[in-house]
C-alpha cells in the first residue's frame, strides 16, 4: 500500500509539471504555433504512457501484497510449527510453533532452541543441529521437548540450512540460518509404546501357551509315575515297623516324590493349570502365618517392618496358593539381601493395603502383569538388597531363570502364574544397589466374608464299590489299595468304553466313579458324558494333574476333582466330602 501511495503521488506531480510546461509553451511567442502543438502533443503522450506504467505497477504491487498475505496466512495457520534459526537462536516462528512451545510468538523470538529441548536429549539435538548447518540435505530427528510450563512432549524435527545471507543485526546476527519444522508426535509415540506393550503381552501369552501345552502333556505321564512311587511308598510305610530302616527309606522316597510333584505344580501354576480351591481369604493372617515359618528358622533379618492395613478387603482365592506367593516373595527378598554380605543387609518391608486404581494410575505404573481398573487388596514385599539391572527385569518371571545359582528359577514363575489365575496384577521396581519391590494386586471382594464354623475331620471309613477308570495299570492298582484301606472294593477299567459298559451293567451297585480326565483322545470326557447319560445320581471324581476349577464338567451336580498324584489323606478327604 505504501508503494501504491508513492506511485499516486508521483502521477500527481507529473500532471502538475505537464500543466506548467503547457503554460510555459503557450507563453513562448518565439515558437511557431505548429511546434507548440507538437510539443504539447508529445507531453500528453508521455503522460498517458506514464499513467499506464503506474497502473501496471499498482496492479503488480497489489498482487505481490495479496501473495504475501496468503503466505503469511498459510505460514501462521500451518498445522506444524515453523522456526527460523540463526546460529541456534529462534529469529522467526509461526503461531503453531509458539503454541507447541507454550510461549507468545514475540517472546519466543530471541530464545535459544536448546531451552526447549529435554535435558536428556541435548546431545541428540546438538548432533542434529551440526548436521543441518554443515550439509545441504534435509535432516530429521525425534526427541523430547519441554514447553514454557515444563510439560513435555515428543517432537519430530526436520531442518535444512538456508543459503540466504545471515542477518547483520538482531538475534543470531552473523550466523547462518536454518528453517526447522516441528511436529508433535506424542500420540504416535504413545501408540508405538502401546503396540510394543501389546506385542510383548502377545509373546508372553504365546510362550505361556506353549509352556502350558508342554506342562499339561508332561504332567499326565509324570504324575502317573509319581503316583505309583508315592502310593507304594505310602502303602509300604503302613505295613512297615515305625522305627525300621524300611520306614525311613520309604519316607525319603516319599519326600523326593513330593519334591518332584512340587516341581510339576510350579510349572502348572506358571502355565495357568494349577489346582485351586476357591474361598474368601484375608491376606493378613495368611501373611503372618507365612512369616512365622521364617521367624522360626531365624532366617528373617532384624529390621523387618510390617505395615498391615486393618481395613483390608477379602479376596476370592486359594489360601494355600496365596501363601505360596508370600513364601516365594519373602524367599526372593531374603536371598537378595544375603545376610552373609554386610553391604546387602537392610530393611525388609511388608505392606498390605486397600487400593483403587483408575486408568490414569494404571498407565503410570510399570507392570509385569497388568490389571483393569478396580478395587484391590495389595501385598508388597520390598527389600534393600542388591537390586536388579534393567536388562534382568524382563526375565525374572521366566521359568528356570535365576541370577543366584543353578537349579532354581521357578519361585517367581510360580508367583506370576498364581497371581494370573487369581485375576490379579503384579508390579516390579528395582534398581541395582537399592533393592527391589514386588507388589501384588488381587481383586477385592464386594460382599462381606461368609463365616463358616470350623469342622474337625474325624477318622472315617466307607463302604461300597468304586469304578476306577485309568489307562495306567500301576495307577489303578494304587487306587485299589488306597480304597480298600478305607473299606471300599474296586472295579477297574483301562479304557473309556469298557468303563461305560461296566457302569451300564452295575451302576446300581456303585458308590462312586473315579475317572482319569487326562486319558488320550479325551477318553475321560467321553466316558463322563456317557456315564451321566446312564445315571446322573452316582458321584464322579475327576482325577487330573491340572486345574479343573473352570472345567465345564464341574458344573454338573455330584461332581468333584481330585489332584494327581493321589495321597492317602487327600484321597480319604475327597471321598468323605463327596459321599457325605
Amino acid at each position: 500500500m505504501i508503494e501504491m501511495a508513492k506511485m499516486a503521488d508521483e502521477t500527481g506531480k507529473a500532471f502538475k509539471l505537464r500543466k506548467l510546461a503547457e503554460e510555459a509553451i503557450q507563453r513562448n511567442e518565439h515558437l511557431p504555433a505548429e511546434d507548440r502543438r507538437r510539443i504539447l502533443q508529445e507531453l500528453l503522450v508521455h503522460q498517458i504512457e506514464l499513467e499506464l506504467q503506474n497502473e501496471e505497477l499498482r496492479r503488480t504491487e497489489a498482487e505481490r501484497e495479496a501473495s504475501l498475505a496468503r503466505y503469511v496466512e498459510l505460514y501462521d495457520s500451518a498445522p506444524v510449527g515453523y522456526c527460523t534459526l540463526s546460529g541456534g537462536v529462534i529469529s522467526e516462528a509461526n503461531l503453531a510453533a509458539a503454541s507447541l512451545l507454550g510461549m507468545d510468538r514475540q517472546a519466543l523470538t530471541g530464545q535459544p532452541m536448546t531451552r526447549f529441548v529435554h535435558s536428556e536429549d541435548q546431545d541428540r539435538y546438538y548432533l542434529f543441529r551440526r548436521r543441518f548447518f554443515e550439509t545441504d540435505e534435509a535432516q530429521t530427528c525425534e526427541l523430547r521437548m519441554v514447553r514454557q510450563d515444563r510439560t513435555g512432549f515428543w517432537a519430530h524435527l526436520e531442518a535444512k540450512g538456508l543459503r540466504a545471507p545471515p542477518p547483520r543485526s538482531g538475534p543470531g546476527a552473523g550466523h547462518a540460518d536454518a528453517r526447522v519444522v516441528l511436529s508433535d508426535i506424542t500420540e504416535r509415540k504413545r501408540a508405538e509404546e502401546e503396540k510394543a506393550r501389546l506385542e510383548g503381552m502377545l509373546q508372553q501369552a504365546q510362550k505361556l501357551n506353549v509352556l502350558g501345552t508342554l506342562a499339561g502333556g508332561m504332567a499326565h505321564d509324570f504324575n502317573n509315575f509319581l503316583a505309583t512311587i508315592m502310593g507304594n511308598a505310602n502303602l509300604t510305610t503302613m505295613v512297615a515297623e515305625p522305627d525300621s530302616k524300611v520306614a525311613s527309606y520309604m519316607l525319603a522316597i516319599e519326600q523326593a516324590a513330593m519334591g518332584a510333584a512340587k516341581l510339576t505344580r510350579q510349572m502348572l501354576a506358571y502355565s495357568g493349570q494349577g489346582q485351586y480351591l476357591q474361598s474368601e481369604v484375608d491376606l493378613n493372617p495368611v501373611l503372618r502365618e507365612s512369616l512365622q515359618s521364617f521367624s522360626d528358622s531365624a532366617l528373617l533379618p532384624a529390621d523387618v517392618q510390617m505395615v498391615l492395613s486393618d481395613r483390608l478387603p477379602f479376596v476370592q482365592g486359594d489360601p494355600t496358593q496365596i501363601s505360596t506367593i508370600m513364601v516365594n516373595l519373602l524367599t526372593n527378598a531374603l536371598e537378595a539381601m544375603d545376610a552373609s554380605d554386610p553391604a546387602r543387609v537392610g530393611r525388609l518391608i511388608i505392606r498390605t493395603r486397600a487400593e483403587h486404581l483408575d486408568q490414569t494410575a494404571i498407565d503410570s505404573m510399570t507392570w509385569a502383569l497388568p490389571v483393569a481398573p478396580g478395587h484391590f487388596a495389595t501385598l508388597e514385599v520390598a527389600d534393600e538388597g542388591a537390586g536388579m539391572a534393567p536388562e534382568t527385569l524382563p526375565h525374572v518371571f521366566d521359568p528356570f531363570f535365576s541370577t543366584k545359582f543353578t537349579g532354581r528359577g521357578l519361585g517367581l514363575a510360580e508367583v506370576i502364574g498364581v497371581v494370573r489365575n487369581h485375576g490379579g496384577g503384579l508390579c516390579v521396581q528395582s534398581e541395582p544397589g537399592k533393592g527391589s519391590s514386588f507388589k501384588i494386586f488381587l481383586p477385592a471382594m464386594r460382599t462381606p466374608r461368609a463365616v463358616r464354623p470350623e469342622e474337625p475331620l474325624p477318622a472315617w471309613r466307607g463302604e461300597g464299590r468304586i469304578l476306577v477308570l485309568d489307562d495306567e495299570e500301576k495307577e489303578r492298582d494304587k487306587v485299589r489299595r488306597l480304597a480298600e484301606e478305607l473299606g471300599f472294593t474296586v472295579i477297574e477299567a483301562a479304557e473309556a468304553m469298557e468303563a461305560v459298559e461296566i457302569f451300564r451293567l452295575r451302576h446300581g451297585d456303585l458308590a462312586l466313579v473315579l475317572l482319569d480326565l487326562g486319558l488320550p483322545m479325551k477318553g475321560g470326557r467321553v466316558a463322563f458324558s456317557r456315564i451321566r447319560e446312564i445315571d446322573s445320581s452316582i458321584p464322579v471324581l475327576l482325577g487330573t494333574p491340572y486345574d479343573a476349577k473352570e472345567d465345564d464338567l464341574l458344573l454338573e451336580s455330584r461332581t468333584a476333582s481330585l489332584g494327581k498324584p493321589y495321597r492317602q489323606a487327600e484321597f480319604r478327604g475327597v471321598l468323605q466330602r463327596t459321599l457325605a
